[in-house]
């Protein structure tokens, strides 16, 4: 089995068994068993950590000095980051080495019997952006890991992220019921009085600080009138005031002048005179805001980390369809003169198809399944491909602008993380204009001594930057919504109409791409959103790109092909044989590996998918690389390159492909691969 294989079968263990882990210790257990089937270590930790606090806590310590793993006391229960945590937190993964070799091991406590490591790694455990915990794994012998050892540990930590986030919620709603409970016991559940017919008798002073309302405003007035209307109670207290049933429990949504939320537990009974005739309404009340706020925020972590499972394992089969679907809609196009009337129909597919590639990256960037890929790009091509896609998203009652500067320079920046900036405060935009408006896209360039900021925002770093505006004339922000804007859940939009997520995850995006944003808005006056990016030289044109412009060169050489995905295999054969190769087509790897072992001629070029059933693009290459020395080798592989190779690079003389890919790119890359040194 290959490195990659392992490690992906090893990461589908991990999600099983997390998805059985009832605490974050369970679920540590898990992870660092998982790190030593794939990296080995002596000691190892795993920390919660609270960024709202900056405090770390202490969930895990193993070491193995005396023997096999065993649990150790930790060095710290809970406390605030040490130098390297700290530095973890702020900047990722660090390979530490030990103080056998480089004097003092910053501070780092050593484990068990007192014996330092010699060999360290830290990763961050993430949830989106997200810092959530941290996870080390250490060895007492020198230089036993490397960078590449360093990105398997964070890539695993970041597949655990969301379930650690889900059990960290699901702590502190526990965690929320009890104090709930002991509160109870000290009598601070709230006690008022109601009319029969539902008007405030005696309210609590405590109740009046949480709705920010003076007692003499509600007493005499209706309980409905501080109800969200979905909740108004008075209609379904007649059982109550007939005497048919003792009490009522309710969870209610109540209404505050400031607009921020307010849940209230509600128990209600009938209080009756001497003649048990019916005198007013006993209500106890009780604040359930924070047990509700973590409900919500556990749901759409759970929510989350579903997505991230599915993204990752539909990702390689939609892949698989869109790299048919491209190849084959090629093919059709150059067959297709360009007054057939299908013409037009065969390049919505294509466009389409593009589309629903550039769809499957976003998802697999959201949910941390795939690494980014940042590289020097035109914002004005990008805000101009997504011009159509917004106009249609807005609607007609609202004028979309572009005001773009023909002179923008470059940025270093994810395409697909432009894109989902650019749509969500799109987005954002037509929501905060439900009558219609005008919504101005605009690029420009500035530096960052002419940006001014409000007192409450942080300047852009100086030098050049690129400034992406987008601005509405919408309903605008006071400056209460406005100093939460970025808060993941946050939303001021009704139930069901909005996750709290966009926004944060421009903010996200913004930031991981070494920016800055900026938003100036006032109640009934719209809002601006203003994105600074630093610029970058604009690109020099490469050896791939003016091959790409160049027309598709063939050959004759002898081309083995190994896949399984039986609409790819057909279109890597049909476009290899088009350019003149001879082919070779097998449906796995075994079958490839007959047809090389009868083949008398030379075989030039092995084209294998990277995964398959049963043995792999690696192994099957390995194996005909032993008794053809001069073999070359292109992969094609439904995951993202940058996590392939991270599992171990690919040797020289080989390629890869990632799919979905077009017939021209595989005919480059055949051919690049082929006269490659």
């Amino acid at each position: 089995m290959t490195s990659a294989e392992r490690t992906r079968d090893a990461f589908l263990e991990v999600s099983r068994r997390l998805g059985a882990a009832r605490t974050t210790t369970e679920a540590a257990r898990v992870i660092v068993g998982v790190a030593q089937e794939l990296l080995g270590w002596d000691c190892c930790s795993f920390d919660l950590y609270f960024p709202e606090t900056d405090r770390v806590q202490a969930v895990l310590s193993m070491d193995s000095v005396d023997g096999p793993p065993a649990d150790v006391p930790h060095a710290y229960t809970a406390t605030s980051p040490g130098p390297v945590t700290a530095r973890v937190v702020r900047d990722g993964g660090q390979l530490v080495p030990g103080p056998g070799r480089h004097g003092a091991g910053e501070g780092l406590v050593p484990f068990g019997s007192g014996r330092p490591s010699l060999s360290r790694m830290f990763v961050p455990v993430r949830h989106g952006e997200r810092v959530t915990g941290v996870l080390s794994i250490q060895s007492y012998t020198a230089d036993a890991y490397d960078e590449q050892d360093l990105a398997v540990l964070q890539e695993l930590a970041d597949h655990c992220g969301g379930a650690i986030e889900r059990l960290r919620i699901e702590h502190a709603l526990r965690e929320s019921e009890a104090q709930l409970a002991r509160t109870e016991a000290f009598a601070l559940v709230m006690t008022a009085h109601l009319s029969l017919e539902g008007h405030w008798l005696k309210v609590p002073p405590r109740l009046c600080r949480l709705l920010g309302l003076e007692e003499h405003r509600l007493l005499g007035t209706s309980i409905d009138e501080l109800l969200h209307p979905e909740d108004a109670v008075m209609g379904g207290w007649e059982h109550l005031v007939r005497g048919e049933t003792r009490t009522v429990d309710l969870e209610t949504r109540w209404r505050r002048p400031d607009g921020k939320p307010l849940w209230m537990y509600l128990n209600a009974s009938l209080v009756q005179g001497t003649a048990g005739e019916p005198l007013y309404l006993l209500l106890y009340l009780r604040d359930i805001t924070e047990r509700k706020s973590l409900e919500d925020q556990l749901r759409q972590a759970q929510k989350m980390e579903a997505v991230g499972q599915l993204a990752g394992g539909i990702a390689h089969d939609f892949n698989n369809l869109l790299t048919a679907i491209l190849g084959s809609t090629e093919l059709l196009l150059a067959d297709t003169p360009p007054g057939d009337p299908r013409r037009e129909d065969v390049q919505e597919i294509s466009r389409s198809a593009h589309r629903a590639a550039a769809l499957v990256r976003q998802l697999l960037a959201y949910s941390r399944k795939q690494v980014l890929q940042p590289r020097r790009v035109d914002l004005n091509a990008i805000v101009r491909d997504m011009g159509a896609m917004l106009r249609r998203v807005v609607g007609e009652p609202i004028e979309l602008r572009l005001d773009l500067d023909p002179g923008l320079g470059h940025v270093t920046a994810d395409p697909g993380q432009l894109e989902q900036v650019i749509a969500n405060l799109g987005v954002n935009a037509r929501d905060a204009m439900p009558r219609g408006g005008t919504l101005t896209i605009t690029t420009t360039n500035v530096t960052g001594r002419g940006v001014t900021a409000a007192a409450d925002e942080a300047l852009p770093a100086a030098g050049p930057l690129v400034s992406l505006a987008v601005t509405d004339t919408g309903i605008g922000m006071d400056d209460e919504v406005r100093g939460r804007l970025f808060e993941p859940f946050f939303t001021t939009k009704e139930l069901g109409r909005g996750t709290g997520l966009g926004l944060a995850t421009v903010y996200g995006i913004v930031r991981q791409s070494g920016g800055h944003i900026q938003v100036r808005s006032r109640p009934g006056e719209g809002s601006s959103f203003t994105v600074y990016l630093p610029r970058a030289e604009a690109p020099r044109p490469t050896r791939g790109a003016l091959a790409a412009a160049a027309p598709v060169s063939g050959g004759s050489e002898t081309v083995l092909v190994a896949e399984d995905e039986e609409a790819v295999r057909h279109l890597v054969c049909r476009v290899l044989r088009a350019k003149g190769y001879r082919v070779l087509e097998a449906r796995h790897a075994e079958a490839a590996l007959e047809l090389a072992a009868k083949a008398t001629e030379p075989i030039d070029l092995l084209v294998s998918d990277l995964v398959m059933p049963g043995l792999g693009g690696r192994a099957l290459a390995d194996r005909l690389l032993h008794a053809r020395p001069g073999l070359r080798v292109l992969f094609i592989t439904g995951y993202a390159a940058e996590a392939v190779e991270r599992q171990g690079r690919l040797p020289a003389g080989h390629g890869l492909l990632e799919k979905p890919f077009t017939a021209d790119q595989l005919a480059h890359k055949v051919r690049e691969t082929l006269t490659a040194n």
